[in-house]
């Protein structure tokens, strides 16, 4: 009778012959820049905010638009990183229905977002 917590004898983990951990994907990480490039906010794949760019310029404006500007920003860049997972899960072979039951932005909706958001006229 075989044990519940034996493992097939061909099982491997991410290490090579050698015993050296594969190297780890490196980190995605989605930037939005407002038109002027003062102020710009950076994704992870999850959508949590890693970064933060603001130039003495945009210091300058007032902290009443930098803090508009930074949750402009912080949501495009949000809605970036969403994009990159459906672009992750594209790749990976996903359907298209199963990518858009998560509701994932496609590029012409995040485009029409950012065009919204900076009030630019579609190309």
């Amino acid at each position: 009778m075989a044990d519940e917590y034996d493992f097939d004898d061909d099982y491997t983990d991410a290490a090579d012959d050698f015993g050296a951990a594969a190297p780890a994907a490196a980190p995605q990480v989605h930037e939005v820049f407002n038109p002027d490039h003062t102020v710009g906010v950076a994704c992870d794949r999850d959508g949590e905010i890693v970064g933060l760019h603001i130039t003495d310029d945009a210091r300058e404006n007032g902290d009443t638009w930098l803090s508009a500007e930074i949750l402009k920003l912080a949501g495009l860049a949000h809605a970036k990183s969403r994009l990159g997972l459906r672009r992750e899960m594209e790749a990976n072979g996903a359907r298209s229905y199963t990518i858009d039951s998560f509701g994932l932005p496609t590029e012409a909706a995040y485009q029409a977002l950012e065009n919204e958001a900076f009030g630019l006229r579609p190309a």
